[in-house]
């Protein structure tokens, strides 16, 4: 109907439809695209990679459609061909392996997906699950927290997560929290679970706070839009005046 022949192509135009929020269309083109690769019980690397980018797409617009049991259907299609998919590469080609999309990333999409379908449980666990994968997790324990409400008895691991993602960064007018090894977040959301939680942990409202201080900084010029990348630049720079010597 659209066209399969080149299914790089129909993968594309798919991605397209997304970005410009045509989601009725993304579904009916994942929902063929996905079975005509599930129907191909010969595939090859390329077509495996294809199809867990074609139902991590559809288990997302699903979710997006309010169609929740086809979506969380869906995301365990998605778990499960990724597992074939990583199985494949192993044996072919393992240098391939790094330049999927992160583990963590599909354990957050999947806890989403139940979040929305109203399972709450399942999505505490995916959450957890995509920490524990890539720990300090930022995305995936504010994820947890905002899963909880302001009752949450997470919000001692975010901060802890916060804590040690360093310092504030400025990026394109937005002010974000970014660890080195894993997903960051926008500073709103994290703010908005930190400063519920300041009664039951401390650490809570030191790290809200310090966030509060760092953007007051940035605004003013004390602190470095990217205080991480300007101590790498500093670090590059000669440490002697070689005029000292001539």
């Amino acid at each position: 109907m659209f066209g399969m022949s080149d299914p790089n192509q129909t993968l594309s135009q798919m991605l397209r439809y997304f970005e410009e929020e045509r989601y009725e269309m993304v579904e009916v083109m994942a929902t063929e695209f996905t079975t005509m690769l599930l129907s191909n019980k010969q595939r090859d690397g390329a077509t495996q990679t294809l199809l867990v980018k074609g139902v991590r797409i559809l288990a997302e617009v699903l979710s997006i459609r309010e169609k929740h049991k086809l979506a969380v259907k869906a995301t365990s299609v998605l778990l499960r061909e990724r597992k074939k998919l990583e199985k494949i590469l192993l044996q072919n080609a393992p240098d391939l392996l790094e330049k999927l999309t992160p583990m963590e990333q599909d354990f957050r999409t999947v806890g989403h997906v139940y979040k929305k379908a109203g399972n709450n449980s399942k999505a505490r666990r995916f959450f957890l699950k995509a920490n524990k994968h890539t720990s300090g997790n930022v995305a995936a324990l504010l994820a947890l927290c905002q899963v909880d409400g302001q009752k949450t008895k997470h919000a001692k691991l975010l901060a802890s997560a916060v804590e040690s993602a360093g310092p504030v960064i400025l990026e394109q007018g937005s002010y974000f929290i970014r660890p080195k090894h894993a997903p960051g977040s926008q500073i709103d959301p994290v703010l908005a679970v930190l400063e519920t939680c300041t009664q039951q942990h401390p650490l809570c409202s030191e790290q809200a706070a310090r966030i509060r201080k760092e953007c007051a900084e940035i605004a003013n010029g004390i602190q470095a839009a990217n205080q991480r990348l300007q101590t790498a630049m500093d670090s590059l720079q000669p440490k002697h005046d070689y005029h000292e010597y001539s």
